[in-house]
């Protein structure tokens, strides 16, 4: 398993380090990113206890798997969008791949996808203080509504998440079993990103000097892309 973690940006004006590193696809770089941001949780509860989530499942929530509470599965059975009004395709993100790297990254369009959390807790006093936390974890920041998460396994982008509704799942076999269910709702983005290689233009330049010489002067062309 990758040592690679996303992160929260707890700042403003924080500024994205692009990488050449990929090891998911856009759809899976949002749901990774979100379950790794919700292991990191701690929920304060009455009486000085805090609550952890014992496990965080990237896929669909299997109820033999989740044998320890509370837990967490992030996933995604909707489509995803690719939405290209806000893009032109350009390399505006130099990869720090190295000195004298030509490649860069290239994003034509944003993926738009709503991921689904489910919160498995075993009382409904847990389920409502991890419910309260969840709140204020998916709203941590005063500058902005949502979060914003750096995911250094996919080209270094930013996720940026809202979330969009909650609810308390609760069945007659749910209560026999001592299953107690919240879901929310979280709208994810990040850019579509693809590598480029462009190799920096070395223009000549054919000088007439005295004596009827030729010089080939070839002048210095430094690319900044910004």
């Amino acid at each position: 398993m990758s040592a690679l973690k996303a992160s929260l940006i707890s700042t403003v004006g924080h500024r994205p380090v692009p990488s050449t590193v990929r090891e998911t696809d856009a759809r899976t770089a949002l749901t990774r990113g979100l379950a790794d941001y919700l292991q990191t949780a701690v929920f304060d509860a009455p009486g000085g206890r805090q609550l952890r989530f014992a496990k965080v499942f990237r896929t669909w929530a299997v109820p033999e798997d989740l044998a320890e509470y509370p837990a967490a599965a992030v996933y995604s059975t909707v489509p995803a969008v690719y939405d290209a009004s806000k893009f032109t395709p350009s390399p505006n993100s130099r990869c720090t791949v190295g000195e004298g790297s030509n490649l860069y990254l290239v994003s034509a369009s944003e993926m738009i996808l709503d991921v689904r959390v489910e919160v498995w807790a075993n009382d409904p006093a847990a389920r409502m203080e991890i419910v309260a936390g969840m709140e204020g974890m998916l709203n941590p920041v005063d500058w902005m509504y949502g979060f914003k998460l750096a995911l250094p396994f996919y080209f270094g982008q930013v996720g940026i998440y809202e979330t969009k509704d909650s609810a308390y799942l609760d069945t007659e076999e749910d209560a026999m079993r001592r299953y107690r269910k919240a879901v929310f709702t979280v709208t994810g983005q990040v850019p579509v990103v693809n590598v480029f290689e462009y190799k920096p233009a070395r223009p000549k330049v054919h000088v007439s000097v005295d004596g009827g010489e030729t010089a080939v002067v070839v002048p210095r062309l430094d690319v900044n892309v910004t």
